[in-house]
């Protein structure tokens, strides 16, 4: 494990203080009460060196950006103050232990050092920190501001004493001659005694006892920020379960789109398969071959078939018609999209900017309405199966009409080989062209029709998904008017209530 230089330093500060009597505070004579000073230092050090530890390595897995925001601002506070209260050790400890007799400079670095983190406090910190106030409110502005101002009383009574025993080392200095190597115990005593040591122990007490409020402040917001992301984690996963692709309300449309689907499917193969008989049957028919109406027949049957063609190139193509009807699953949770839509919603924003501004009820006021919006997305998820399983019954009415539908095309082809085979016993090429001629107009008419039935049953299958969608649309926005105009909004109310107010607050 790594030990820091202000450790070190105060170390051997600790050391030096059982040896035998050796010059310090930029004296040639040793200094009563330096060994306190030492142990003050190493104290104060224990908690300054840690107060930025709980923003250090952290990182977020959701998409907010307000939390990153948040963190980047605890974390500057945090590291400015650890690093120049850090620097305020690290010349106490070296001017405790100088012999240098350079009083204006040990002195003065120490000095500068406690006037630095004093004019962070009165300079710099009101800009780094107000920004918060649109991110998550004043709470948290306010805690590092009564926390500085603590932080400030100790070290003005730094600044004093210092200033102090500054004067009173130039002093021994003076009544020495001059010279620092020639003050005795007696000059420091008069003029750097235990009075002055003792103060500057009181005042790195102080400091040390004023810190944790400011660590506190780090680590608490830290804590939220961490609880914050991981439950927007949670909720997003949750959304994702309730109205995901591989959710039971998506799978129950899929379901009877691929039902309506395979029927179609089913009854095409089927009506394409007998086309080919009777395309086949109409090659072995030698003698209708020689009519002049034989090509024209020809034609009108490949025609049968090519209406089997067109229908697969339709675009959109009849399965991804179908497949819509799934994804109109996605705009009917519109009506909630203060629950679906997390990073956009203003009910997720009262709830996790509640928790962030580390205010006094942040967290108990989470924790009071958090599992709410689960609740929500229930009832919604259960509201919506209601929808659902009345449209998919509906579906299911429309699948059988469907079938029936598909059923009529044979009719207007089952008799072509019968009729053509009459045809083809007839010797007479007068007549048999009479009989061909006869069955290509009837049947070029019927093959017309034969053709507006597909594009009828397109549009129908094209229709109804249009409609069933809307449905969908029109029941979930009735089901979901009262959770939308009145319960988020209540929600959001409350929790908003709640930080003013914790248990006081009434009417939840």
């Amino acid at each position: 494990m790594g030990v820091s230089i202000v450790a070190l330093c105060v170390l051997s500060l600790l050391q030096l203080s059982r040896a035998e009597p050796r010059p310090e505070f930029a004296l040639g004579a040793p200094v009563p009460n330096t060994g306190r000073v030492g142990t003050a230092l190493t104290e104060a050090n224990g908690i300054i060196s840690v107060v930025k530890e709980a923003t250090v390595g952290f990182t977020f897995t959701s998409e907010l950006t307000l939390l990153p925001d948040v963190l980047t601002i605890v974390r500057n506070v945090a590291t400015e103050f650890q690093t120049r209260a850090s620097a305020i050790l690290t010349t106490l400890t070296a001017l405790a232990a100088d012999t240098s007799g350079n009083v204006n400079d040990m002195f003065g670095a120490a000095q500068q050092a406690v006037a630095s983190a004093s004019s962070y406090a009165d300079e710099t910190l009101p800009g780094v920190i107000n920004p918060l106030v649109l991110l998550i409110g004043t709470p948290l502005v306010e805690k590092f501001q009564d926390s500085f101002e603590f932080i400030a009383k100790p070290l003005q009574a730094l600044g004093l004493v210092l200033a102090d025993m500054k004067a009173g080392a130039v002093a021994a200095i003076a009544e020495a001659g001059g010279s620092s190597a020639s003050v005795t115990p007696a000059i420091v005593s008069r003029n750097l005694g235990r009075p002055l040591l003792n103060r500057l122990i009181v005042a790195l007490h102080q400091l040390r006892a004023s810190v944790p409020v400011l660590k506190y402040t780090v680590d608490s917001t830290v804590e939220g920020l961490a609880i914050a992301d991981q439950y927007l984690v949670n909720l997003s996963d949750k959304v994702d379960s309730v109205i995901g692709e591989k959710s039971g309300l998506a799978a129950d449309l899929d379901m009877i789109a691929q039902a309506i689907g395979t029927t179609i499917t089913g009854q095409m193969t089927t009506v394409g398969t007998s086309l080919a008989t009777v395309a086949s049957d109409y090659g072995t028919l030698t003698n209708v071959a020689t009519a002049a109406s034989a090509t024209g027949l020809g034609t009108v049957l490949a025609q049968f078939g090519g209406n089997l063609a067109e229908l697969a190139a339709k675009t959109p193509s009849l399965p991804t018609v179908l497949d819509s009807l799934k994804e109109a699953l996605m705009d009917v949770y519109d009506v909630a999209a203060q629950l679906y839509f997390i990073y956009d919603s203003d009910l997720v924003n009262a709830l996790i900017t509640r928790l962030v501004a580390n205010d006094k009820y942040s967290q108990y006021c989470f924790y009071k309405y958090k599992d709410q919006l689960h609740v929500l997305l229930e009832t919604i998820s259960i509201e919506a199966k209601q929808c659902i399983d009345k449209e998919t019954q509906r579906l299911e009415y429309y699948r059988k009409t469907i079938e029936l539908m598909l059923g009529l095309l044979f009719y207007d082809f089952e008799d072509i080989t019968g009729d053509l085979t009459v045809c083809n016993t007839i010797s007479d090429p007068a007549n048999l062209e009479e009989c061909a001629a006869a069955l290509l107009a009837a049947y070029t008419n019927l093959e017309e029709a034969f053709g507006d039935m597909f594009t009828l049953g397109y549009n129908t299958v094209s229709h109804e998904i249009t409609a069933s969608r809307n449905r969908l649309k029109i029941c979930m926005a009735i089901s979901q008017s009262e959770l939308a105009s009145t319960e988020i909004p209540r929600l959001v109310q409350r929790i908003h209530a709640c930080a003013e107010l914790g248990p006081l607050q009434e009417d939840d």
